[in-house]
């Protein structure tokens, strides 16, 4: 296993490497692996609840450690590729949560570093996912054109991934396609993942940890951005209607963003009222997450109401939203 891999990922991540100077030479094994991992299962669901500006430097901070680790110990090549591999997964994890903090630039690479540690390590899984995950955040920069063919690649690379996998896949084409104009592909992709769903439903499959998060409600919710993104307001409206709470006000960041997106589909479809009821309810959860990607949507949600200020349930939002955000 070469070391440089692991020396490396100062560079990428922006970050020290941190092994403690009694880590030189020490064994490491299966033990250090599965400690790596349960702690980055710690971290993911830390960033359900409190955001990835709150998050991203203990994600960032772990890459450090786990780097110097490998770095400067000695281990089987199966214990070197195991290491490698979650290293991925730290990088993958890191760059969500800095594409959640507005580093978007920051988040590319570190998606980027993420795939190219799973392809290494021969993680297939890994590494469709990690280039999902980087076909996403480039399709929802200033640029989506590259995002469209990066997820298409990750679906080749992953015909025979477990249905969860596929899911979260294809939901990320349907994204890239949607912000590029293609209707056709959205519906295509949206469709694959529903068809993964199924067969998720009948598997008994062993799931990795890099997929918790998805679900039906998940995809229900990228299909109704999907229809925004095209365009179809009353389509992605009808979508977001039928969700009933898919989390609790604990996980403020996706309920904020889902008000957020109800309330551009409601506008978009001529609904002021119940986009204004719904753009405040987003409001109200954003102050409660450090998610500076939330604030951002919210800022452009609200900002689509200028128009309609003279609607009193809009003017009561905005002018409670600048009295408490002067610029």
């Amino acid at each position: 296993m070469d070391r440089r891999q692991f020396i490396g990922a100062s560079a990428v991540a922006g970050v020290a490497l941190g092994a403690p100077a009694t880590a030189m030479g020490r064994r490491l094994g299966r033990s250090d692996v599965e400690r790596a991992r349960a702690r980055l299962v710690d971290l993911r669901r830390l960033d359900d609840y409190s955001g990835g500006a709150a998050v991203h430097p203990l994600a960032v901070r772990e890459i450090g450690h786990l780097a110097g680790l490998a770095a400067s110990g000695t281990y089987t090549e199966d214990v070197g590729r195991q290491l490698l591999g979650t290293l991925g997964e730290l990088y993958q994890f890191a760059a969500w949560t800095a594409f959640d903090a507005g580093h978007g630039e920051q988040a590319r690479r570190l998606a980027l570093a993420a795939a190219n540690a799973a392809n290494r390590s021969g993680d297939r899984t890994l590494g469709a996912t990690a280039l999902s995950e980087l076909s996403y955040l480039t399709a929802s920069s200033e640029h989506p054109a590259e995002g469209v063919a990066m997820a298409r690649a990750s679906l080749a690379n992953a015909r025979g991934a477990i249905p969860a996998v596929r899911v979260v896949l294809a939901d990320r084409l349907a994204w890239a396609c949607a912000r590029t104009g293609d209707v056709t592909g959205a519906e295509r992709a949206l469709g694959i993942g529903q068809e993964a769903h199924d067969r998720r439903d009948d598997a008994s499959d062993d799931e990795p940890d890099t997929v918790y998060w998805i679900n039906r409600d998940e995809s229900m919710i990228m299909a109704g951005r999907v229809w925004s993104a095209l365009g179809r307001h009353d389509r992605a409206g009808a979508v977001f209607e039928t969700l009933t709470a898919p989390y609790d006000d604990t996980h403020a960041r996706e309920m904020s963003l889902l008000h957020c997106w109800l309330a551009d589909a409601r506008l978009g479809a001529g609904e002021v009222e119940g986009a204004a009821t719904s753009a405040r309810r987003a409001a109200e959860l954003a102050a409660r997450t450090a998610s500076p990607r939330t604030d951002a949507m919210l800022r452009d949600t609200l900002g689509a109401f200028g128009m309609h200020r003279d609607t009193p349930a809009v003017g009561e939002l905005l002018d409670t939203w600048y009295d408490s955000h002067p610029a």
